[in-house]
């Protein structure tokens, strides 16, 4: 028997599966807290839980598929490697901002067509080289139109590394994005991430060798893919929203559907996608990470700020909100802090404030003297450290830093807590969620018993929300800010809360959840919505079948220009060509998309490999928006999947 693990790190659980490749069964599964200091810790704990005790024998896993939050979390808290920057040919804008330490800029570039505007300043380049890599962990060199000629990118990424031994990130390497300002923010957002993420992965092959398992290892794309682990090591940026993507993946995986509505509930947020004929949706203009558009390609997701975890609190007129904050579940944090339970009751409070990692340089005099206090006490609330932290006056707006940045974790009531109450969901401290239901019931003015129950149906209703929501952006529409599009929308998620009309959005396809609380939380959305909701077995790890059980996957495309009664084909890492007709244009596109992708996907070490070519014609529209016969541009996008090899 031939044994696959799949591995996946969310915000609150990491889970291990392990799978039969054969069948495509679930043998074993388990779940490990998520260490946020250190993810292999929590990573390790899940694999241990999986195959201790199970009559699991490590030698016969012989594929893991790994589904990380680290490149997303790092991205967004603002952590990784200190990188500089080498443009050439261009200079940035006053409102252009990038994540390197240093950087320089130098004459050189090219045009859209790959015709060189200026030779590349190499004195200048020395003089960048000396002055921007000292202290680095690696370097990106970002051209004019590198992606139409890519030599002076290469040039400069020899002297560095002749001179340094640097990792050197290109622009041109990673997507064919004309605009040098998306093209470098994905570059160096890369570089940032290579340290982290090799850390991390290092650490991974290393734990498993301990344990006795030696086998190939993949890494889930944000994509719905997976790559190698050599190849993940080089493209960090490639694993941004790789766990909503393995969810997707899992639910496909798990439920055999290949198209559907995959609602994903977790304990910090809710993901929902949408599966056509076993590929995902994709967002080709990439995914979306804070304030960073990078230029990768990524599934077309809707994240809410919403889980079992999310916050229940009283907006300004009384009424009950959930999120999209974050808190640890009283259940969950009395296990570690049993003495929260008799707080809450003689001190009348939920929030209590619980140190995770310790201080670094990163952190301000003032965050760092918040965060010794919490330290101290252990636990916390807000009232304590503001008599105790006497050297700055806004320590609420501290303590709303640290946890924002994952120093500090924040106690509240949660959907957990009243899922626990009602006997749903097993796991934590039942008395303790009893305790904090009293407390908040005490405060909104209602029974217990009642409350519980509200705030299960709006947990129901805000999920039924965010699907409408998916469908009008998916439309092109917007989210006003209305009370009466607020009460419609609070009506098509199956509410009933308008007296006298009944409007009910339902989804054309079937939703499949996947996530631990789905069958409370989801599944009451078939009455709701009128559209049938699959809770297949398993679906609990979905995200870690789908980390094992996909495909390995290469995409490239490539666009064609008409230009002065030509055609010119641009491909990636290649100088543009032209032609003299649209179907000889269109042919000789079409024939690099598929070398180019094919060869990428060889180094993966997949097998089994086929290619799929879409072909997508922009034409112009007239002065009434209807399409016209002129083509604009075409793009050629060429996917290739294969089967993951298997270590032998």
């Amino acid at each position: 028997m031939t044994l696959g693990l799949g591995v996946d790190t969310g915000g609150t659980f990491t889970d291990a599966a392990i799978v039969d490749l054969d069948t495509k069964k679930v043998l074993v599964k388990a779940k490990a807290r998520t260490t946020y200091h250190d993810l292999s810790i929590g990573i390790i704990g899940a694999i241990d839980a999986a195959v201790k005790g199970n009559g699991v024998n490590p030698g016969d896993i012989k594929l893991v598929g790994l589904s990380t939050t680290l490149a997303t979390n790092a991205i967004l808290q603002g952590r990784g490697g200190d990188v500089g920057l080498i443009g050439i040919g261009w200079t940035p804008q006053a409102d252009w901002s990038f994540e390197a330490k240093r950087s320089a800029f130098i004459r050189g570039g090219y045009d859209s067509m790959g015709k060189m505007i200026e030779p590349l300043d190499e004195k200048g380049l020395e003089e960048a080289v000396d002055d921007i890599c000292r202290e680095m962990d690696a370097v990106v060199i970002s051209g004019m139109f590198s992606v139409a000629n890519p030599i002076q990118e290469a040039s400069a990424k020899g002297l560095v590394q002749s001179k340094y031994n640097l990792p050197v990130v290109m622009g041109h390497d990673l997507t064919a994005e004309l605009g040098i300002y998306e093209r470098t923010v994905t570059a160096v957002l890369n570089a940032k991430l290579l340290p982290v993420i090799n850390d991390f992965l290092d650490s991974m092959e290393r734990s498993l060798i301990s344990r006795g398992i030696d086998a190939s290892i993949y890494v889930f794309k944000g994509d719905g893919g997976l790559m190698s682990l050599p190849v993940a090591k080089e493209r960090p940026v490639d694993t941004v929203l790789s766990g909503p993507a393995a969810s997707l993946m899992g639910g496909r995986a798990i439920s055999g559907l290949d198209s559907c509505l995959v609602v994903d509930v977790g304990g910090t947020s809710t993901d929902i996608a949408y599966l056509q004929d076993g590929f995902p949706r994709l967002n080709m203009e990439g995914s979306m990470v804070g304030k960073w558009r990078t230029r990768v390609r990524a599934i077309d997701i809707w994240t809410a700020g919403l889980g079992g975890d999310s916050s229940v609190s009283m907006d300004d007129k009384g009424n009950l909100r959930l999120g999209p904050d974050r808190v640890l579940p009283l259940a969950i944090a009395t296990k570690e802090r049993p003495g929260i339970k008799e707080r809450m009751m003689s001190e009348n409070t939920l929030t209590f404030f619980m140190p995770v990692r310790k201080e670094t340089a990163a952190l301000s005099e003032k965050e760092k003297s918040v965060l010794r206090f919490v330290w101290e006490r252990g636990d916390c609330t807000l009232f304590e450290a503001i008599n105790n932290v006497h050297d700055v006056v806004f320590v609420e707006d501290q303590l709303k830093s640290l946890r924002n940045r994952g120093y500090i974790l924040q106690t509240g009531l949660t959907p957990t807590d009243i899922m626990h109450v009602k006997g749903m969901f097993p796991g934590g401290n039942k008395e303790a969620s009893e305790i904090a239901l009293r407390v908040f019931a005490g405060k909104y003015g209602d029974e217990p018993g009642k409350l519980s129950d509200m705030i299960m149906e709006l947990s129901i209703t805000r999920i039924a929300e965010e699907i409408v929501k998916k469908g009008l952006i998916d439309a092109g529409g917007d989210i006003p800010d209305s009370s009466g599009f607020d009460l419609l929308l609070r009506s098509t998620a199956g509410s009933g809360i308008l007296k006298d009309l009944k409007v009910v959005a339902t989804p054309k396809v079937p939703i499949v959840g996947v996530g631990a609380p789905v069958d409370v939380m989801v599944k009451p959305l078939e009455a709701r919505l009128g559209c049938p909701v699959i809770i297949p077995p398993n679906h609990d790890v979905g995200n870690a079948v789908g980390a094992v059980l996909s495909q390995v996957t290469e995409t490239a495309t490539v666009r064609i220009f008409p230009k002065e009664f030509k055609y010119v084909v641009f491909g990636p890492g290649s100088s543009p060509m032209e032609y003299s007709t649209y179907d000889s244009a269109l042919a000789a596109g079409k024939s690099y998309a598929e070398y180019f992708v094919k060869e990428r996907i060889k180094r993966t070490g997949a097998v089994d490999v086929s290619v799929k070519l879409d072909v997508d014609e922009h034409r112009f529209c007239d002065g009434y928006g209807q399409e016209m016969k002129f083509t604009n541009w075409v793009d050629l996008t060429a996917t290739a999947t294969g089967r993951p090899k298997i270590k032998l």
